[in-house]
């Protein structure tokens, strides 16, 4: 989804509770700006620079990139500080101009309608709840979180976009190691994948298949489904101590319970060709929309799984391996276990 679109000559308005990712989400838009040499300049009453500097260190971007000032808040200056601000952004040829806490300069109708009428940059403002802005603005957007005991699921939904087609109103944002992603539908064609042979024994019923599929593997024994997919350049995920003595190919990793049901980012911390999860239950089904495409995933279920969440679904037992979904016919359903 290409989020620049709400930004550019615009004035726009996101808000949302704390911790909503609000600020993560328009820094991946000012970077994706200033990647293209668009002069970002990003004005902060929320927080120092230097903490806004280490969260965009932690997703690899590069803070020079984005011109930083931070200002206090201080409320009975809030006409001097909207002047300091406007003229700052004047000074330093901003083509991009995101406020957060923009309340701090934003206090009524006026003050709103002066900085919607500046017309010589895009204008971002950022700000925990409603203000005047909101009145004015030709891109509103609403960010919100629910905390779950296993993960923080964060929603955006776009409320005004004046002159822009949008689908839908509603997107999910996943926080990944490499920065914030807005998750759609939409699925990069075939012929961009790089194919792979499947892991273990699979590769008796599949040749090769793209990176980035999905494979379901279930059965009563799941020791013996892990031994079916058991392969070198696989790094296999368990949160049970007993599992490790599973697998004699691939690497098992031991985490923990929380980090079990949040594994496609665990995961793609030390990413390998192949990514084997057990107990595939208990890790919720909107996460698999998370998972990075350069790699394999294998999820080990002891009960059947939704066919359509997968490329691929096997049924193993003690005598044989069957194949029950696949986006082509395989040359073979069956291949017996000794």
């Amino acid at each position: 989804m290409d989020l620049k679109r709400f930004f550019t000559e615009k004035v726009a308005f996101v808000y949302g509770p704390s911790g909503s990712g609000k600020t993560i989400l328009i820094s991946k838009v000012a970077f994706e700006f200033a990647k293209e040499g668009t002069r970002v300049l990003w004005i902060t009453f929320n927080e120092r620079r230097d903490t806004l500097y280490e969260t965009w260190k932690s997703f690899g971007w590069r803070p020079e990139e984005v011109l930083v000032y931070d200002f206090p808040f201080v409320p009975q200056y809030r006409e001097a500080l909207f002047n300091q601000v406007v003229d700052l952004a004047y000074r330093e040829k901003a083509e991009v101009f995101v406020i957060d806490g923009v309340e701090a300069i934003v206090f009524d109708r006026a003050s709103a309608d002066a900085l919607a009428k500046l017309g010589l940059f895009s204008v971002v403002g950022i700000e925990a709840r409603y203000n005047p802005l909101g009145d004015i603005a030709d891109v509103i957007i609403k960010m919100e979180a629910k905390y779950k005991d296993y993960a923080t699921i964060r929603r955006m939904k776009i409320q005004k976009a004046r002159g822009i087609e949008v689908q839908k109103p509603i997107y999910y944002v996943a926080v990944l190691p490499t920065g914030p992603v807005v998750l759609t539908n939409e699925q990069a064609p075939l012929a961009e994948h790089k194919y792979v042979p499947p892991p273990g024994l699979l590769t008796h019923f599949v040749k090769e298949v793209p990176l980035g599929s999905q494979i379901a593997v279930y059965g009563p024994y799941q020791r013996l489904s892990a031994a079916v997919v058991d392969s070198p350049n696989s790094i296999a995920y368990i949160h049970k101590h007993y599992q490790l003595g599973f697998f004699k190919n691939a690497k098992p990793r031991l985490v923990s319970p929380f980090e079990h049901r949040r594994l496609e980012h665990y995961a793609q911390r030390t990413l390998s060709q192949y990514i084997i999860t057990l107990d595939a239950e208990q890790v919720p089904k909107w996460f698999r929309s998370f998972r990075d495409q350069r790699a394999v995933w294998v999820d080990i279920y002891t009960t059947p799984p939704d066919v359509a969440d997968y490329d691929y679904v096997f049924y193993v037992d003690k005598e044989k391996i069957r194949i029950e979904h696949s986006p082509e016919p395989p040359p073979q359903i069956e291949l017996p276990l000794k």
